[in-house]
């Protein structure tokens, strides 16, 4: 009788264990640096890439335009998973002298869903 209550209550907390979460992570996790910290006419493209690294994405007729993504989503057994965080950094660049002409963010609330 006890070995049955017992195999009952591990079976029971594997059964709830199996239904946590699974918290996932992806696009660029800003470790030391920011995006947001980039400075309007004062850094480059050299000392973007230098302290951010390669962008996530860029621009697809404007090679001057970066982008840094990261999202976090979580995802529970058979369901679609859920985007919990997206954060998205847009970084322009002046053509003429590769200095920052502009930083924009944008978050999970800025998105449109597009059918």
């Amino acid at each position: 009788m006890i070995r049955r209550a017992a195999a009952l209550a591990l079976f029971g907390a594997l059964a709830l264990g199996a239904c946590a979460p699974t918290t996932t992570y992806q696009g660029f996790q800003a470790v030391e640096a920011n995006p947001k910290d980039v400075k309007v006419g004062v850094d480059s493209k050299a000392t973007v890439m230098e302290r951010l690294g390669s962008p996530s994405a860029v621009a697809a007729f404007d090679p001057n335009t970066w982008y840094y993504i990261s999202q976090v989503s979580d995802s529970v057994a058979y369901h679609r998973p859920q985007v919990k965080r997206r954060d998205i950094v847009a970084i322009g660049f002046d053509k003429a002298d590769d200095k920052v002409a502009m930083v924009k963010s944008y978050t999970l609330k800025d998105g449109r869903v597009i059918p």
